[in-house]
This record gives C-alpha cells, sequence and structure tokens, in this order.
C-alpha cells in the first residue's frame, strides 16, 4: 500500500504566467484518470503548515518560537517562552541577515560559544546554519521583530520590548561582544564578509496543545520537507519528519523523495520551491523543475506501485497574500490505482473559473489522501 500526498504551493499562477499548458507525459496521464477539485483560499492564520498535515484552521497554531524549539528536539519547561534565535550581522550599528552558505567550521566555533552566553534563565537551543533557539523559563508579554525587518536597520530600533527586555538585550549585546573577538570574525571583515557577531531573539511564544495525529488517525504518518517549522509541528503532531535539504538554489534532491516515498507511508511531501521561483520570477527554471519531477518521481512512482493499491494526490494551493485581490484558489488532483477516472477537466489554471469544478478545504483534500486503502486483489 502507497499513499503519496504532494503538496506544491504556488503551482498555479495568479497572473496568467503559467507553467501547465503543456503537461509533461506522466503528469499528463495522471490527470486523465484523476479527479479535480479546486482548493479554497488559505485562511489566514499563524501557522498555514497545520493544513498541510490535515489539520483544521483552528488546531495546531503556534508562533515561529515554539515551532523551531520542537524542531530542535527540545522539551524545555511548561512555564517558558520560547524564541527562534537567528544568527545575524552586526556593522556600526546596524543588523544584516546572512546566507545560508557559511563554513561549517565557521558554524561549530561560533556554536561552541552558546553555552558561555547561557544564564540561570535563558537557554540557547543549537540548530544548524544560521536557525537557533532560545528558551527563557518566564513568561511575559513582549514584542520582538523577525530578521527581515531588521536587516539593513540600527538594531537600536528593534530590540525586544516588554517585559524580560533587559534579559534579552543583555543577551543580544553579549553575543555581539563575545563574537566579534572571534579570530574567524576578523577573517571574515577582512574577506568583505560580514561577521557572524550577533544573535537575535524573536517569534516569541509558548507551546500550547497540538492533536496527535498518530492516535487520532490510528497510525503513523511521515513528512518530507525542508521546513523548521514544518519539523517541529510534525514533531508535537506525532507524525515522524524526514529531513529535506535546505537550499537557496533548486538542486532538490528528488531521489531522496522517491526513496521516501517507496518506504514510509502515508508520506506527506511539501516543495515549497514553485512559490520561490514565481517570486523571483524564474520561469523557465520552474519549468524544468516540473518536468524534473514529472520524470525522476512521478514516473518511477506508477512504476513501483503497478498492481498495487496505491493513492496519489497533488495538491497545488496558493499562498495568502494580503496584497492580492480578491481569493486566491489552487487546485488538486486525486489518483488511485485501483480506481482510475476518466476525467476531462484540465489540471491548469482554467478549471480555477469552471464552475462544474468542486472547491474542497486543503485540510479535507490532506485527510482524505492519508485514508486507509482496500487491498486490490490481495496485492496490496
Amino acid at each position: 500500500m502507497s499513499r503519496l500526498t504532494l503538496i506544491v504551493p504556488d503551482l498555479l499562477s495568479p497572473r496568467g504566467d503559467s507553467i501547465l499548458g503543456s503537461l509533461p507525459p506522466t503528469l499528463r496521464q495522471i490527470v486523465e484518470q484523476s479527479t479535480i477539485s479546486k482548493i479554497a483560499a488559505l485562511p489566514d492564520t499563524e501557522t498555514p503548515e497545520a493544513l498541510y498535515l490535515g489539520m483544521s484552521p483552528t488546531e495546531g497554531q503556534l508562533r515561529q518560537g515554539p515551532l523551531t524549539v520542537a524542531a530542535l528536539g527540545a522539551d524545555p519547561p511548561t512555564d517558558s517562552t520560547h524564541f527562534h534565535l537567528s544568527l545575524m550581522a552586526f556593522e556600526d550599528g546596524v543588523g544584516k541577515q546572512i546566507s545560508l552558505e557559511i563554513p561549517i567550521e565557521e558554524l561549530r566555533a561560533i556554536e561552541a560559544q552558546f553555552e558561555r552566553l547561557n544564564t540561570r534563565l535563558l537557554t540557547i537551543v543549537k540548530g544548524t546554519r544560521v536557525d537557533h533557539a532560545l528558551v527563557w523559563e518566564a513568561r511575559g508579554d513582549l514584542g520582538t521583530t523577525p530578521p527581515p525587518a531588521v536587516d539593513g536597520h540600527p538594531i537600536r530600533l528593534h530590540l525586544p520590548e516588554g517585559d524580560g527586555e533587559p534579559i534579552l538585550w543583555r543577551l543580544i549585546d553579549d553575543s555581539i561582544n563575545l563574537l566579534s573577538e572571534l579570530e574567524l570574525n576578523e577573517r571574515r571583515i577582512d574577506a568583505g564578509l560580514p561577521p557572524l557577531n550577533m544573535l537575535w531573539p524573536w517569534g516569541q511564544g509558548i507551546r500550547t496543545p497540538v492533536p496527535n495525529l498518530a492516535l487520532r488517525r490510528g497510525e503513523p504518518g511521515y513528512v518530507w520537507s525542508s521546513s523548521l517549522r514544518l519539523r517541529g509541528l510534525s514533531r508535537l503532531a506525532g507524525y515522524r519528519h524526514l529531513d529535506g535539504p535546505r537550499s537557496e538554489g533548486i538542486n532538490l534532491k528528488i531521489e531522496e523523495i522517491r526513496s521516501a516515498a517507496a518506504t514510509h507511508d502515508p508520506l506527506i511531501v511539501v516543495i515549497d520551491l514553485f512559490a520561490r521561483l514565481r517570486a523571483e520570477e524564474r520561469l523557465d527554471e520552474a519549468e524544468w523543475f516540473l518536468r524534473e519531477l514529472d520524470s525522476r518521481l512521478l514516473k518511477p512512482f506508477l512504476k513501483d506501485v503497478e498492481g498495487k493499491s496505491a493513492r496519489l494526490a497533488i495538491l497545488a494551493p496558493a499562498s495568502h497574500d494580503v496584497s492580492d485581490a480578491g481569493e486566491r484558489r489552487g487546485l488538486a488532483l486525486e489518483w488511485e490505482a485501483q480506481n482510475p477516472i476518466d476525467n476531462s477537466y484540465p489540471f491548469d489554471e482554467r478549471s480555477i473559473d469552471e464552475r462544474l469544478v468542486p472547491t474542497r478545504d486543503l485540510n479535507a483534500l490532506v485527510s482524505a489522501s492519508l485514508q486507509p486503502l482496500s487491498p486490490r486483489d490481495g496485492t496490496g
């Protein structure tokens, strides 16, 4: 039995620059045997990733900090506040975001200083690259600013405000003083690179209850993505997260997804690459990547499940964007090896305006894709 759910945000275009006009061959074959639905516009929620796991819009709503702490495998005291802790550059009073591409030896040298920054109430949880976490063993009303809003601006304008602000200010100040003295930062500055010399807490929140989906559905579930947020939410929901590589490029390891699909059932795969390529207007690369998914994932998947019970769902929601006028809807297809149907609706933007194509919520589509399958002739 094999159930594969691919979630590909922003595969469809809101502006008419479609990459689905000429479908690659395997996807075209699947579409001809699938049920097509429209995906309702996503609600404006704190954690839209909860919908990717099949939760309702009111479930699994956590802020960035608790998601990061959970993703890094930490379980702090209940009465604590969790932060995402970003490694940034600090020069001449200004904060700057830095690239993910940092030599591993430099990262290890930075992380070796974390213990020196811990206090009785503050504990740093080591993460990966520029993403770490911070636990404050207290609670309070705080305001913080995420790194994109700090980037290129004086940090004094964006320091944490509210309960506990002095202790957080001191953490930021201590991190600047300690990390700036490292030899690696002297070398980086000499080479014209930004220093790695500031830890910035933001996204504060507490860990609120999340439904255990493994217990709710009576079986384990698996999630493959490059999202730290989804890793944390999956862990709290009782699902196992299979980490995809975090990258700023398009070198997504499709073979890793295929291997995961062959050994983990049911599997939810979230590919956010199309959203990023669309935002950067790199449509030629988006079309190329769609063909790669077709030949290196969809085609082998159909071959692997031949004669077996199998289900494939491709869910292409539109990202929530308050700058868009009106509702942005996505598109879904549902295919079952044991129940192919004769479909005449296209899997592209034209079906969004088709009155007879039903509209469904994303979380309902995900839940349906994870339902058990009936064995096919005893071979599933």
